[in-house]
């Protein structure tokens, strides 16, 4: 991969990023995020409208992280898995270190804090909405920072030591 093809796939992950800190604001802006008692007075038991709302954001997250991933399987890569399994092994793929074509993209720990956002992300989109349970998508909003924190100074460590290692020209 020459650097400049790189800058085009970094512009690209960085834009997915942006995307995950307007989803951040939005959660933020309404109270939902901080302690699981602060996220629970912002989020009431029974509100299955709200619930459905603050699902589609924690849906639109993954959807988010997983347009990064498939940046760098695709581009980097240039193996992107295609079985029945191949949203879990994607997120698998970006934690592995793979000589002669790319350091890992994110750490175990930060695959297994975003595993939690993909798994939920296959129960949203297979209930219905009124099924949701409060204490899974609090739980989700309390972790939702730090995982975005994690995955945000992976990312960005990852671009930079790519810059490094890219042969001239």
């Amino acid at each position: 991969m020459t650097p400049k093809r790189f800058a085009v796939v970094a512009s690209r992950i960085k834009e997915e990023l942006e995307n995950i800190k307007n989803l951040s604001k939005e959660l933020s802006d309404r109270g939902l995020s901080g302690s699981k008692k602060n996220i629970r007075s912002a989020l009431p038991q029974g509100d299955t409208f709200l619930l459905r709302a603050v699902g589609s954001i924690l849906h639109d997250f993954y959807v988010a992280v997983e347009n990064i991933f498939e940046t760098v399987a695709r581009e980097i890569d240039e193996a992107l898995p295609a079985d029945e399994n191949w949203h879990r092994k994607l997120l698998l793929q970006m934690s592995l270190d793979i000589p002669d074509i790319r350091p890992y993209f994110i750490t175990k720990e930060t695959a297994a804090k975003l595993d939690e956002f993909r798994a939920f992300r296959h129960v949203f989109r297979n209930v219905y909405g009124f099924n949701l349970s409060t204490e899974r998508i609090v739980d989700l909003l309390n972790k939702f920072p730090q995982t975005v924190g994690c995955l945000e100074r992976e990312v960005y460590a990852f671009i930079k030591t790519m810059k490094e290692i890219l042969p001239e020209g």
